[in-house]
């Protein structure tokens, strides 16, 4: 064990609380904040090795119950603008174990899983207050919150995302979000028929379907912009209108026909980033999208936060001082972050340059056998 008592954890999305319920397990009280009232968002596919870290916080049944086991072979099936299949990026090996390959999941539905997970273990978790300012010594960081109340910690956790208050107060503007050029709108439709194949459809424009639980079908697609837009609700429909129409697949066209005037679409610019090494100043460690932002191009965004929450975990109860702690985490964590930035960025700039499908495959391909390793 390490000599940590205590832990601040800023930010309770997928890496805040997967590291609230691992540390919490090792015997170290954690605190979790977040300055959102709750969670939001649509699907969120983790797969690959996050499956096995979902395993071991002892959620993957819950994640199944809510959500849907997936193959790559589902997540990664590709169709032209009529529907007809095209190339598929090579598939990873299947792994030993019986665990599934990866789960398609609705994000409130995850948060709240892993919430009751870290409080389960003994977590505190809040709402609505988040991180103002840190001043650290040595042997400990005193933390302010917005709510004006002050306490020192052994450990500060920044998982408060892209947009991280941890990581500007540790590192200022030496890194911030680079957009993509890439702008997405999400979308959950009802009563759409099954009259075509899940997956991949790509004319001029890429639409990602994936069905929920539920029923409910869940839709992706993008627009490219020369710099971040403002796009009101209206736009955002007739944007999503415009994309479906470039198809002819039925799939495509049952998803326009249930468009309408109120419509509620989900609208994200498709950002990046990588601090380089390493992830942490003295006692405040970075993870999740605080240091390692992708666009969705590999699928592995929310695996990412899923591992580095586990593998803190493991490494506090490996025990020895907390720098050692901390290098052994960079250790196992950077390289494996890196492939999924750079890949994932890689990928963006391929399809905006229109480059085929099989191409950009093949790139894919490379990066899901790497990702299938242990972490």
């Amino acid at each position: 064990m390490t000599s940590i008592q205590n832990a601040l954890i800023v930010g309770g999305g997928i890496a805040g609380l997967t590291a609230a319920t691992a540390l919490s397990r090792t015997g170290i009280s954690c605190d979790v904040v977040d300055l959102a009232d709750g969670p939001a968002g649509a699907a969120i596919s983790l797969l690959n090795r996050a499956v096995d870290g979902l395993a071991e916080m002892g959620v993957l049944d819950q994640c199944l119950d809510e959500g849907l086991a997936v193959s790559p072979q589902d997540i990664f099936a590709y169709f032209d603008a009529a529907g007809k299949p095209v190339s598929t990026p090579p598939m990873p090996p299947a792994p030993t174990s019986a665990l599934p390959h990866g789960i398609l999941i609705y994000r409130p539905a995850l948060a709240n899983i892993l919430r009751r997970a870290a409080e389960g273990a003994g977590a505190s978790v809040r709402n609505g207050v988040g991180l103002a300012g840190l001043r650290q010594t040595e042997d400990s960081v005193t933390a302010t919150l917005t709510d004006g109340s002050e306490r020192s910690y052994d450990l500060v956790i920044g998982a408060d995302g892209i947009r991280s208050k941890t990581r500007t107060l540790i590192l200022g503007d030496q890194v911030t979000p680079t957009y993509s050029g890439l702008t997405m709108f999400r979308w959950v439709a009802d009563g759409v028929p099954d009259v075509g194949p899940i997956g991949h459809y790509e004319s001029e424009h890429l639409c990602v379907t994936r069905r929920q639980r539920d029923g409910g079908l869940y839709l992706a697609t993008g627009r490219e912009f020369p710099e971040r837009p403002r796009i009101d609700a209206a736009q955002a429909r007739q944007i999503v209108r415009e994309n479906l129409r470039s198809f002819t697949a039925p799939l495509m066209r049952a998803l326009e026909e249930r468009l309408t005037d109120d419509t509620k679409i989900i609208v994200n610019d498709y950002d990046w980033l990588l601090v380089s090494e390493p992830w942490y100043r003295g006692r405040i460690l970075l993870i999740g999208d605080a240091a390692h932002a992708t666009t969705a191009h590999l699928g592995a965004g929310g695996g990412m936060a899923v591992e580095d929450g586990v593998v803190l975990g493991q490494e506090c109860a490996a025990g020895g001082p907390l720098e050692d702690v901390f290098k052994r985490f960079m250790t196992r964590r950077f390289e494996r972050a890196r492939l999924v930035v750079q890949t994932s960025v890689e990928l963006d700039r391929m399809q905006q340059r229109g480059e085929p499908i099989a191409a950009q495959n093949k790139v894919r391909g490379r990066a899901m056998e790497a990702l299938s390793s242990p972490y």
